[in-house]
Formats: structure tokens, C-alpha cells, sequence
């Protein structure tokens, strides 16, 4: 990131929701704090997220719209609830 910002080029998160594995039990509420966190990490431009259905591309997009940064206080605290759960939300490495 810090060569990103540093050569102006901007980012573009993928996978926000991790499958919505993030939303699993003691982790994030929903979509607000994924796109929330994601889009208020420095040098991130967008984000690239799925729908599976009209409904959901719905709410996505009202969340996109409504979207403020987030503080440091909770960007601290997504990243605790999310620290236990690093390996099952990057099972799609395996992929490439």
C-alpha cells in the first residue's frame, strides 16, 4: 500500500466479504463494516463486490452511497474480531 499511495495509483479491494465468511458469528455485523473498513484503508479506491440477487445488489449499493469513513477506534476493532479468523478468510489464495 505504502507504494501505491506513494506512486498515486489507486487500489481496488476484491473480495470484501470473503464469501461472507466475515459475517460469520463474532465477526463483522454485515456489509456496512466490510465496505466501511475496506473502503477507509488509505489508498484504497473501490471495491469490487458480488451480489446474489437483485435484493442484495440493492443493499450493497445504498451502503456504497451512505458510506463514511471509519475511525480509527473501529478499524481497530474490526481488525481484532477479524485477527482469529485470518486463515478461514483467505481460504480463496489457494486459488491462483
Amino acid at each position: 500500500m505504502p507504494v501505491a499511495i506513494e506512486q498515486n495509483v489507486g487500489v481496488i479491494a476484491m473480495k470484501v466479504p470473503a464469501y461472507g465468511k466475515l459475517f460469520a458469528s463474532g465477526r463483522l455485523d454485515g456489509m456496512r463494516e466490510a465496505l466501511g473498513y475496506s473502503l477507509s484503508v488509505p489508498g484504497v479506491r473501490c471495491c469490487v463486490i458480488a451480489a446474489e440477487n437483485p435484493q442484495q445488489l440493492t443493499e450493497n449499493v445504498a451502503v456504497a452511497r451512505q458510506f463514511v469513513p471509519l475511525e480509527d477506534a473501529a478499524m481497530a476493532d474490526i481488525e481484532r474480531r477479524l485477527a482469529s479468523a485470518w486463515e478461514d478468510v483467505t481460504f480463496y489464495r489457494a486459488w491462483t
